[in-house]
């Protein structure tokens, strides 16, 4: 074998690593991982009718106190792309997850996680809050430009894609901010990651936390005292910082003397004083791997109110042999463990499923890929202090079905 032989066969394997980088999806070398973040206005324009989504029907939208937003993070760690959003609306239908994901090429939509912060003062994309019970709240023309600003808000964030690190905390939220009104028992834990990197500089924080944003009743559009939750950490960290609420449900809400804008100030620069003392607190992580799995769940629609609503085409949805097709997912970040639920989990049994999350960092994140009204544990489900719970919820098999599929995700 001469010298040519060797530098032909040199050559070939060069043309065909080439080639084979080429067809690769765009991704961190393995081991590597890397993060990167975007905020993309979802505000709505005031120039068309915008049916505020909380409190009563014909609830119209006359002035923006902060802007909307969606905000992504992507993850790669060079064997996976992982990409989750968090929008400030009131929730998303699984079926809308589904056509955002179909406009996403940037991260598999396989791996591309969509949740809410639950805001009662954004538009409604649900439906539930038109002009009248008959009629939809839900713009059309809104609802593709929220598709599309969703979308490209996860296509940037794959675009700002650098080697990072992690580091992780929690805390307790002090009392006199948010509080359960219906009987004391609450998550109070605030958990915080920080994805930094190699310069040290923020890329994105997550801050975990479960309240409802309903402080703002006037007909000011705000994502409520999240707005001031996310500044804190900002302000502090710098990056794009996103908000994925936890145990809301049956009633978690701010503790206020009256809903008013200084209130919602209040509970967000207090709610966001302890999100900055976790990311002061949080500690460096090893190199963390990720983990995808999801659940498909069909759930029996024993709601007639929402039967009536989907039939008429008034609630954003659809049914799939009479029964609602959903999302479970578990995420690991290395030492920290997600469980998506899709829709508001009450306190109950989102501690019951906490427990039994594995990573050292647990999170029970709400809203999901789905928004499905109330889901509360049986027990609860006939008790009369949850009875507006319970009139806002797909039915008592509800969430006996989603830990089904939880503790599957857990094996």
């Amino acid at each position: 074998m001469g010298i040519r032989f060797w530098v032909r066969w040199v050559i070939g394997l060069a043309a065909m690593a080439l080639a084979t980088s080429a067809t690769r999806p765009a991704a961190a070398a393995e081991g590597a991982f890397r993060a990167g973040a975007a905020a993309v206005k979802i505000t709505p324009s005031l120039d068309r009718t915008v049916y505020i989504a909380g409190y009563e029907g014909n609830r119209i939208a006359e002035s923006v106190h902060d802007d909307l937003w969606a905000r992504a993070l992507v993850l790669d760690d060079g064997k996976t792309r992982f990409a989750v959003v968090a929008c400030d609306l009131i929730g998303l239908s699984n079926p809308r997850v589904r056509r955002i994901r179909e406009r996403i090429r940037a991260v598999p939509k396989e791996n591309v996680l969509i949740t809410a912060t639950h805001v009662h003062s954004g538009p409604d994309t649900l439906g539930l809050w038109g002009k009248n019970p008959t009629a939809s709240g839900i713009d059309p023309a809104y609802m593709t430009l929220l598709e599309e600003r969703i979308a490209e808000a996860v296509e940037t964030a794959a675009r700002a894609l650098k080697p990072a690190r992690l580091s992780a905390g929690t805390t307790t939220v002090p009392e006199g901010l948010v509080y359960n009104s219906r009987e004391p028992i609450q998550d109070k834990e605030l958990t915080a990651l920080r994805f930094s990197g190699a310069d040290g500089k923020t890329i994105a924080s997550v801050i975990h936390y479960g309240g409802h944003p309903e402080v703002n009743k006037s007909k000011a559009l705000t994502s409520d005292f999240v707005h001031y939750v996310r500044e804190a950490a900002e302000k502090r960290f710098g990056g794009v910082s996103l908000f994925l609420n936890g145990a809301l449900g049956g009633m978690v809400t701010p503790k206020v003397s009256g809903h008013t804008l200084e209130e919602m100030q209040r509970v967000g620069e207090g709610v966001g004083r302890a999100a900055v003392a976790a990311l002061e607190s949080a500690q460096p992580q090893p190199a963390p791997a990720l983990s995808i799995k999801q659940g498909t769940v069909l759930l029996p629609l024993e709601n007639d109110g929402f039967k009536l609503l989907l039939g008429v085409k008034v609630l954003d949805g659809e049914l799939v042999e009479g029964k609602i097709r959903t999302e479970v997912w578990r995420v690991d970040i290395g030492p920290v463990t997600w469980m998506t639920i899709p829709g508001e989990i009450l306190p109950k049994p989102a501690l019951a499923l906490k427990e039994k999350l594995p990573g050292k960092f647990r999170m029970v994140v709400a809203l999901g890929n789905d928004e499905l009204g109330y889901i509360l544990d049986p027990e609860d489900f006939s008790r009369g202090r949850y009875g507006y719970e319970r009139s806002m919820s797909i039915g008592a098999q509800t969430w006996p079905l989603l830990f089904q599929a939880a503790q599957e995700l857990l094996k």
